[in-house]
Parts: C-alpha cells; structure tokens; sequence
C-alpha cells in the first residue's frame, strides 16, 4: 500500500507568511532580508513545503483518530515535527504560484517511538523543480518500551541529495571556496522574543502554540515556543552571512533536527562550523543552542561545489 500519494496544492505563500518570517528575525536578518529585498523566497520557508502540503490537505469528520498505517491525522504529519531532510535546487520569486506534490512514504518504530514519514516535490509555475523535501514526525511523544524497531513503507534513509548541477549556478562559489575547514561562524546571543514569534506566525497561525500563551497553555506548555523553521532560520543566517545570501539556493542539502523546544524570551546561540571543505562540497555542522540550557537543534548542510567557477561568479 505505499507509498500514499497526496493531494497536490498550489502557491504562492501568502504575503503575509513571507513578510512574518522576515520580521521575525528581529535584529538578526540581514542575509534573510536581502534575500527578501531581490524578491526570492528564503531558504527557511522552503523547509517547511511537506507541511504546507500535509496542512491543504482535505480534512478528515470530526473525531476520527489517527491513522498508524498512514501517519496523518487531519493534515498533519504525526504530532511533533521531528526530522526535515531536504534539498534546494533553485531560487523562486516569493509570488512564485509553485504547486507541491507528495506522498506518505511510510511509518516506522525507533527505540519504542512512533514516526511517520512524507515526502514531496515542489516545481514553479514554470515546472523547474526548486525544493524536494522529507519530513518526519513524531506520532507520540510517549515511548512505548515494548514496540519492536520496524520499518513499513520507505525508510527515512532515503533521502534528498545534493544537486551538484545546480551548483554551477551559485553566485558566491568564491566567497565559499575561501573559507578553510575549521572555519566557525555566529555564536551571538540572539533574543527569540514574543514579538517575532508573533511576527512569524502572522494574525492566522498555522499553529497557535508558537505565538499564544493561552493556546500554548492548554497545549501544556509553559510558555509558547518558537516553530522548527523559525528556530532553523537564525542558523541559516549565521551561514548566508558568512559565505553569502544566495549561497543555500544552487543545490544545498540539509539535514536538521529539533531537539528541544525554543520559549519565548530566551537567548539562542547560532553557530556553524566549516568540517569539510572538499573539491566538490562544502559541509557545515549546525546548531542552535539556548543560553542556560539544552541545544535545541542540530543539523549538516551540504553545498556542492562544481568542477570549475562559473562566468563571472561573485566573492
């Protein structure tokens, strides 16, 4: 029975979704607002294409329960968004009216937890695929000890891959080429204050629980907490300020993974590190770690390189 093929949706992002993401990096956006300023959509959006096509998907009546064998529960894959492996081919213009293709791929049992696994393809209006993404998520936060490991469906170790012939077309193959392995970068405290998490989920959230207290409260939360893509995009900052805006757009891949909730009001420290710099690929390790406590997400993105520079490429 898999994979189980999803209803396609259409773009653009609403206006509203794209300006959020921008505010809600505060003070700490230069990279993502020139990517902004050019019209293209930022990289931390693109994160997230599987769930805006799991969110547009039809609803199921009122009160039915989840569906294991599938892993979506009324448009949403599992309950905590867990894993997103994901590559960007290409820049698209932010009123770009893409559509976004997938399937459930599968669902399997790790160390006594349940996920479910969605993949999907996300083309412009004109058919040039820009986004392929894979997205776990964690069915239930309870560990069932007697749950065998097993895998029904695709694994989640089939993955997005680098897009080296993309690569030829990123303008800041230079500026990349000239940082060393060891290299590190960020490592400021950044605020991840109300007001951008409010900023980013808009007047319609997708999820409440990112931008309203009460909501957040009945969710049991002490506090609302930042959304995965929001804590992910402070990272990605960290990384287009140093090799350049439109670095992640020519064929990057990514692997993240969130650890642990970010709340409202505290200090997060951004960082990158330069562990491989090869003749065909740049690898960087990131993590956002919260001042006075755990690290909230870790991941390693990997930008191709091509065999020679690209007329005219920039620093």
């Amino acid at each position: 029975d898999w994979p189980k093929p999803l209803h396609s949706v259409r773009g653009p992002f609403d206006t509203a979704k794209i300006d959020g993401a921008l505010d809600g990096m505060g003070n700490y956006g230069d990279a993502t607002w020139e990517l902004g300023r050019k019209h293209l959509l930022q990289p931390d959006l693109i994160t997230g294409m599987t769930l805006l096509l799991l969110a547009r998907q039809p609803r199921r009546p009122r009160g039915e329960n989840a569906d294991h064998d599938s892993g979506i529960t009324n448009g949403v894959s599992g309950k905590v968004w867990a894993r997103e492996q994901f590559t960007i081919h290409r820049p698209v213009d932010r009123n770009d009216a893409f559509t976004v293709e997938g399937m459930s791929t599968g669902t399997h049992v790790r160390k006594g937890r349940r996920y479910s696994t969605t993949a999907s393809t996300s083309r412009t209006s004109t058919g040039e695929v820009f986004a392929t993404n894979l997205t776990t998520g964690l069915l239930s936060y309870r560990s069932e000890p007697d749950l065998a490991d097993s895998v029904h469906g695709l694994g989640p170790e089939d993955t997005p891959e680098p897009d080296w012939d993309a690569a030829r077309s990123n303008p800041h193959i230079n500026k990349i080429r000239g940082h060393l392995q060891g290299a590190s970068f960020g490592g400021e405290r950044v605020l991840m204050s109300l007001e951008m998490m409010k900023a980013r989920d808009t007047d319609t959230p997708d999820n409440p629980i990112h931008s309203d207290p009460e909501a957040a409260r009945q969710a049991g939360l002490a506090r609302p907490i930042a959304g995965g893509s929001h804590v992910l995009s402070m990272a990605l900052e960290t990384v287009m300020r140093a090799l350049g805006p439109q670095s992640l757009l020519y064929g990057a891949n990514f692997d993240i993974r969130w650890k642990a909730p970010t709340e409202d009001g505290v200090h997060v420290i951004p960082r990158a590190v330069l562990v491989e710099a090869g003749d065909d690929r740049v690898v960087l390790e990131v993590h956002v770690d919260i001042v006075d406590g755990p690290t909230a997400m870790v991941g390693t993105i990997v930008i191709p390189l091509p065999n020679s520079l690209p007329a005219g490429g920039m620093a």
